[in-house]
């Protein structure tokens, strides 16, 4: 009698949701991250962070199974296109990612201007720092940025102003130490270094930096359509349900979490509705 009953039992959690979907997902969705504040970072040997909690959300509602690694910005992108990950999060949408991987939105990003003020004056706009200002911005390689502002940094780059190092973690620490005046960033990114170093910057929204879609590229040599449109579905239904939002909430205070979803629920939406 009580083999039948846990055979009942068995052959019920098959048809679970959960056990539904995770019958098409594969053994398991390599999922590459790098260093983003908050967005995603590494503490006490685990990797944590805004993107690590949307996948977590993701893999609950669709079954499969997420692994993390982690790589340097720049070569997160490489290791996708040669479909050794299957995944990354917390990606800008470019042409050249386009060409290897598939695209799906769940936040918005935005870069600041942050400076170290050592030269006492007051800027509107990166322009503005770029015609004015003396001091050496760093930057993170690898990192993909509004048209306007790459063309601010050729021109930095061309007056000897601007250095490119690996990871905003040498980037705040070098601001730490004095050795840079300033670099780009967005809140994610700058909320989690500023309060861990207790570094004072002024922060300068850029007119060049638009609001623009943060969200994951799924590699088309790894991941199906089939699994595309499973993972593009669970997003929706976290779009609508404002399931990502709360995720940010836990992180950032009321108004840094309005300005990052300012631009509303709707653009994402559509986004993820048209997947094909």
């Amino acid at each position: 009698m009580r083999r039948k009953y846990l055979l009942l039992i068995a052959s019920l959690s098959c048809w679970s949701p959960a056990a539904r979907a995770g019958a098409d997902c594969p053994v398991v969705t390599r999922v590459g991250v790098s260093d983003l504040g908050y967005t995603s970072y590494r503490e006490q040997g685990r990797i944590a962070g805004i993107a690590i909690d949307v996948a977590h959300e993701m893999a609950r509602r669709t079954g499969c199974k997420f692994a993390f690694q982690w790589y340097p910005r720049q070569r997160l992108f490489i290791e996708l296109e040669a479909g050794r990950i299957d995944m990354t999060m917390g990606s800008m949408r470019t042409p050249e990612r386009d060409a290897y991987a598939r695209y799906l939105p769940y936040a918005y990003l935005q870069y600041d201007l942050l400076l170290t003020q050592q030269d006492g004056r007051q800027y509107t706009s990166l322009a503005d720092y770029v015609a004015r200002g003396e001091g050496r911005l760093n930057v993170t390689r690898g990192v993909a940025y509004d048209a306007g502002i790459e063309t601010q940094l050729a021109t930095l780059a061309s007056h000897g102003r601007l250095e490119v190092v690996n990871d905003f973690e040498t980037v705040f620490g070098k601001l730490a130490l004095g050795r840079a005046a300033g670099t780009l960033a967005t809140p994610p990114i700058y909320g989690k270094y500023l309060k861990d170093s207790k570094l004072r910057m002024t922060i300068v929204p850029l007119p060049e930096s638009a609001p623009r879609f943060t969200g994951i590229y799924l590699s088309k040599q790894t991941i199906s359509p089939q699994l595309h449109q499973r993972y593009a579905a669970a997003l929706k239904a976290m779009t609508s349900e404002q399931s990502v939002r709360a995720i940010y909430a836990r992180y950032f205070d009321d108004a840094t979490v309005k300005r990052t979803f300012r631009n509303g629920q709707a653009p994402l939406m559509t986004a993820l509705s048209a997947v094909d």
